[in-house]
């Protein structure tokens, strides 16, 4: 194909770009920069307005762009071909664009390409230099990932999976690293490094870490500490591999001649980061969630060392997808070993990316990672709740993928809403009689004591104070005390009122010490410790809804009768049988006017929800839970309770 003339087709009422695949992650941004600059242009796309023909525009001079995804039998590439109009990948048509800036700097590398070329744009950008740029993702702060600028500066991202990087001439050339990912995209393997060595080549300057198979450039200037950066109080906040290519970035900045190091470290300092790296979406009393790109396993230690270095100490759960099945089959091996030292390691189903299937899956991952791991599949609420359900107090769950596991983020942060107007009250006056000598709410349970698991399972929420009342007996309530505050987190805060002589007055006297802008109550048993906060959210909503709600299962054991004397009076359906648990959600008033009735009545009740079904109108509705929502009665029950909770994956 000859050489095309850009500036031919600029400022020209006959002369069109059409771009297939207009909506792609490179490409949109691409047509919005070519627009900018005088061009005239079209587009399609599969969620835009399909692929046909008619879409090619019928005019006398015409370029075709198309993107990765779209195949030579598509309908607009063979009418173009039936035209004899060129057609160009994105990278060529980024190559070609690139022309038309006087000052270059492009970013290619295996890892991390993105963020350097975000960091370069936004330090110039900073400085009032007015860049041009196209990058991969977004800067938090911009709403584009691509702009013309004032003509002088272009700074993009380079894309070595296709080779179209090969069509870059730089002023400044950057390679961030370089490993063997993507190698299968070609016919020799070696292809890849070779085009590596043409992209570093073509620019004037190459800012890169120390490559062997870049030496011979003859400006190379080589980044010999990529992590200078760390003991630096300005980029404390940021995270191992975001420092590395923090420094990469102020190095090609400075290498311009534009910026002194001391102004582009200065605007480094504060770049709020790109879009799905490292980027945070929640923090929650329970847990915080974060999300990272990472899809290959030097990207994925990278990620799992910068949660170690930002949240020392908190365990870390993984939700990870693997991204494309030659890259999980290349890989396979390294990606159990990284993903291995996480705390909890979730996987989904592998992002196919156009290949049906291949010979490892993500449940051969799962295997191979070990116990600790484990497959999650189905819906995206689906996937969530098996992921929420293992989360403990003070997790930080990292979703890592650069496929569409984002879509896991909404759930699992809706699953972090807090109730400001609910409230919850923990008997804890029983006499642990049917237990034996010891209070079975102060027994081991892996670890913690048996109230402390049933208040981190059921705290996330209800931050702030007058949120939990727990009514405990006063010849207890100083080792109450003590035990809450040796280990709860100082966010949860614990109102401890007096107990009653039965389960009825201890409920009432929590009730009497709440504020009066708490509308709806929970009742949960201490002694439930595997509360999760769904089964709280599910009976919240039940209750918004219905105004009272109560978790159980339905039963599934044949129910027998029996006489005085143990023997079977007779068999009892168990159609429409369920076996209710904690927690049990009320609307304030309503539950307030059966205790006022169950004083007069002077009727006993355990379960707070008869008293609803005796002394109001409301019908209370049933949440279908769990059947290990368990309660301890018995010293058997804390011993199957440790042995459930050591099975759960993560579970220490």
């Amino acid at each position: 194909m000859n050489k095309i003339n850009l500036e031919s087709y600029r400022n020209n009422p006959s002369a069109c770009i059409h771009f297939i695949g207009c909506e792609g992650a490179g490409s949109r941004p691409l047509r919005k920069i070519f627009d900018q600059l005088g061009f005239q242009t079209s587009g399609s796309d599969l969620t835009l307005n399909g692929h046909c023909r008619e879409n090619v525009p019928d005019t006398a001079q015409l370029l075709v762009v198309y993107s990765s995804a779209v195949t030579p039998d598509n309908p607009e590439m063979l009418r173009a071909a039936e035209r004899n109009v060129p057609c160009i990948r994105r990278g060529e048509a980024l190559g070609l664009l690139a022309e038309l800036y006087p000052f270059v700097i492009s970013v290619s590398g295996t890892h991390g390409k993105t963020s350097v070329s975000a960091m370069i744009a936004y330090i110039l950008q900073k400085n009032g230099l007015e860049p041009g740029f196209l990058i991969g993702g977004t800067v938090r702060e911009w709403n584009e990932s691509g702009a013309a600028g004032n003509g002088k500066i272009f700074v993009c991202e380079a894309d070595e999976s296709d080779g179209t990087h090969t069509a870059l001439h730089s002023e400044i050339a950057v390679v961030t690293n370089v490993e063997d990912d993507h190698s299968w995209n070609f016919a020799e393997p070696d292809q890849l490094y070779r085009n590596f060595q043409t992209f570093a080549q073509q620019g004037k300057k190459l800012i890169a870490p120390p490559i062997p198979l870049l030496e011979g450039h003859p400006d190379y200037r080589k980044i010999h500490d990529p992590d200078e950066y760390k003991h630096n109080e300005k980029f404390k906040h940021f995270g191992y591999f975001s420092r590395i290519d923090l420094k990469i970035a102020v190095e090609a900045v400075t290498a311009t001649g534009l910026l002194s190091e001391e102004d582009a470290e200065n605007a480094a300092a504060t770049f709020p980061g790109v879009a799905r790296r490292m980027q945070k979406h929640a923090q929650h009393c329970s847990f915080d969630l974060y999300e990272d790109y990472a899809h290959h396993p030097t990207e994925v230690a990278a990620s799992l060392r910068s949660f170690r270095e930002l949240f020392p100490g908190r365990k870390l759960a993984v939700i990870f997808q693997p991204h494309r099945y030659a890259r999980l089959k290349q890989y396979f091996h390294q990606f159990a070993e990284e993903l291995a030292k996480a705390d909890k390691i979730f996987v989904t189903p592998v992002f196919a990316a156009w290949t049906g299937s291949a010979d490892v899956t993500a449940q051969d991952l799962v295997r191979e990672i070990g116990s600790h791991a484990q497959y999650i599949s189905g819906t995206w609420e689906e996937m969530a709740l098996s992921v929420r359900q293992n989360l403990q107090y003070g997790d930080v769950a990292a979703v890592i993928g650069a496929g569409d596991i984002q879509k896991i983020l909404e759930p699992l942060k809706t699953m972090t809403a807090s109730y400001p107007d609910v409230g919850v009250i923990i008997p804890a006056g029983g006499s642990s009689a049917r237990y034996g000598e010891k209070n079975k709410l102060f027994e081991d349970l892996n670890g913690l004591p048996v109230v402390i698991r049933t208040l981190l399972g059921i705290a996330p929420g209800l931050t702030g104070e007058k949120k939990i009342f727990m009514p405990v007996p006063e010849s207890l309530r100083n080792e109450f005390e003590n035990t809450l505050r040796q280990y709860l987190p100082p966010e949860i805060h614990v109102t401890l009122v007096p107990g009653g002589k039965t389960r009825t007055e201890s409920v009432r006297n929590a009730l009497r010490a709440m504020p009066p802008e708490i509308k709806i109550v929970a009742v949960h048993d201490a002694a439930r410790p595997f509360i999760t906060p769904q089964q709280l959210s599910d009976c919240v909503c039940a209750c918004e809804r219905y105004g009272a709600a109560i978790i159980g299962h339905p039963l599934t054991d044949t129910v027998k009768r029996a006489d005085s004397n143990g023997m079977i009076a007779e068999t009892v359906s168990r159609e429409n049988l369920w076996a209710v648990q904690t927690p049990q959600v009320f609307k304030r008033e309503l539950l307030e006017e059966a205790y006022a009735a169950a004083d007069r009545s002077g009727q006993l009740f355990t379960d707070d929800a008869a008293l609803i079904e005796a002394f109001t109108h409301t019908k209370v509705y049933l949440v279908k839970g769990p059947d290990w929502n368990r309660k301890i009665t018995f010293q058997e029950d804390m011993i199957s309770a440790r042995q459930f909770f050591s099975s759960l994956p993560g579970k220490e």
